[in-house]
């Protein structure tokens, strides 16, 4: 009796992590194989959420080929101001410099979430194209839905530099993003959580 309960337990722990393990090897292969959406639409603002390099230039860059009017970047450090920011951009800075704006509050993705959803909400934006690293937009977007179920969201995924599947940092940082995923997805559709909480 004793040795059919642990054979059955051995089973559901096995299944488990087989299934946890193929959902990663998906997850991993999702990262790589993301692409911008829609890259000829035009939306009300792009938000750029921070942390990564190429995120603020690829938004930017989006702004000025007038893919949207406005330009929000959420996380940036209380101590930068928008001309700092920018400084290393090689476009027209004066061109973009009246249309971006700078959230100072976010230190996490549940808070870009927040902070984002604040000023959409101030400006009445319906539509936005939401700019991160390609590893980060899946939890990104699960957020920014649950937060904004009405808004109109397109992916801008930004691949890193060196973040290619045979590079160090690839298989570490894929792991850990899939195991936020689905906390995320539990926390958020699962345990019906508000994105503030965490």
């Amino acid at each position: 009796m004793i040795f059919r309960l642990f054979a059955y337990c051995f089973t559901a722990f096995a299944t488990l992590g087989l299934l946890w393990l193929l959902g990663w090897m998906w997850f991993a292969a999702s990262v790589v194989t993301m692409k911008p959406q829609a890259v000829d639409t035009r939306t009300d603002a792009i938000i750029v959420l921070t942390g990564g390099d190429k995120r603020v230039n690829t938004g930017l860059d989006l702004l000025a080929a007038g893919k949207a009017e406005f330009l929000f970047i959420s996380g940036v450090n209380p101590q930068v101001k928008p001309e700092e920011l920018i400084a290393l951009w090689k476009g027209d800075h004066a061109k973009v410099l009246s249309h971006i704006t700078l959230g100072y509050t976010a230190n996490s993705t549940a808070s870009n979430a927040t902070e984002s959803q604040e000023w959409i909400k101030k400006n009445g934006i319906k539509s936005v194209r939401l700019v991160t690293a390609n590893y980060h937009m899946t939890r990104s977007m699960l957020m920014f839905h649950k937060a904004m179920p009405e808004l109109e969201i397109i992916r801008h995924p930004v691949t890193p530099s060196d973040f290619q599947p045979w590079k160090e940092q690839f298989w570490p940082l894929t792991f850990s993003e899939y195991n936020k995923v689905l906390a995320t997805w539990l926390r958020l559709d699962l345990l019906n959580k508000n994105p503030s909480l965490g």
